[in-house]
């Protein structure tokens, strides 16, 4: 009877020591299960009950984020824009962010489609009415950028790797704001973000603002009161910037520039502070676009960055 009693309490001890670990590993988030509930940067609630395993990929920022984290064997669907890295050259193509393949995209049946846009864009709505699980990403700075890495690391299973692409991202960010640190408001150059030879910039909502502000600069777009806008000369040649940044060679290019009267009267042209810039990093929120901020913040102070 005292053995049999004796084997009764060790049960009863196992059982509670199992319900005790269980209990300690759902609240230390044990990956089991799939990621849970995630808000996006719509501020949707979105639900994955298990880790996908054939993502679609709806912009480049996304798409480069998904390869930085380690998924990109995961990714079965691109746009058309997708070029980097190299290996998503190579993925099925579902059209481009604003006009999307759907029947594509239904066809490759992903588990997740990481999309950009708002909470009540007709493109979200309509993936979902394809009852797809859509997760939104739109970063307005760069520090949400690092934080939209960690986002699609945790939908995604990939919460390790996240952490360190995002945790560099974060550590080259303050390096280039220590450098700058003791800068004067007039010690910062005057910035017009060139988009096309219409004169389209970048104003404030847009993570280009941000970027030129981290990175030395005052964007003169900020008056325009929007993230995207156009000026007019008149406009442009009233805030006479100190700086002319040109992106998007093939939109914008010097010569089409150039043509337009009054251009070469311009501060920035006069002093020869016109520089053209590699596109493809500046113009995605996504992992790459430190690189940028490194690069325009060398451009507008090279005193105190160096080659």
């Amino acid at each position: 009877m005292m053995r049999n009693g004796r084997g009764g309490r060790g049960l009863a001890c196992l059982a509670l020591a199992a319900t005790v670990i269980l209990a300690a590993m759902a609240a230390g988030g044990c990956k089991s299960g799939g990621p849970g509930t995630v808000v996006d940067d719509a501020g949707r609630s979105v639900t994955l009950e298990r880790v996908p395993e054939k993502i679609v990929s709806m912009a480049p920022s996304n798409t480069e984020i998904l390869f930085a984290i380690g998924v990109g064997d995961k990714v079965v669907g691109v746009t058309s824009y997708c070029t980097h890295p190299p290996e998503a050259l190579a993925v099925e193509k579902v059209g481009d962010a604003w006009n999307p393949d759907y029947e594509k995209i239904v066809s490759l049946e992903p588990d997740l489609v990481l999309a950009v846009g708002t909470a009540d864009s007709d493109i979200v709505r309509a993936l979902e009415n394809y009852g797809l699980t859509v997760f939104v990403l739109q970063a307005s700075t760069l520090a949400q950028v690092a934080d939209d890495i960690e986002l699609v690391g945790k939908v995604t299973g990939a919460e390790a790797r996240a952490a360190e692409v995002a945790g560099e991202l974060r550590a080259r960010m303050r390096a280039v704001g220590l450098e700058l640190s003791d800068l004067g408001d007039a010690e910062r150059p005057s910035v017009f973000w060139v988009l096309d030879s219409l004169l389209w910039t970048v104003g404030p909502g847009s993570f280009i603002d941000d970027l030129i502000d981290l990175a030395g600069g005052y964007n003169i777009g900020r008056s325009l009161g929007l993230a995207y806008g156009q000026f007019s000369m008149e406009s442009l040649l009233e805030a006479d910037p100190d700086v002319i940044i040109i992106p998007v060679l093939d939109a914008a290019t010097p010569e089409a520039l150039a043509a337009i009267d009054g251009w070469d009267t311009l501060t920035a042209v006069v002093n020869g502070r016109v520089y053209q810039i590699d596109p493809d990093a500046v113009s995605q929120p996504g992992p790459r676009v430190v690189d940028a901020l490194e690069q325009v913040a060398a451009l507008l102070h090279p005193d105190l960055f160096g080659d």
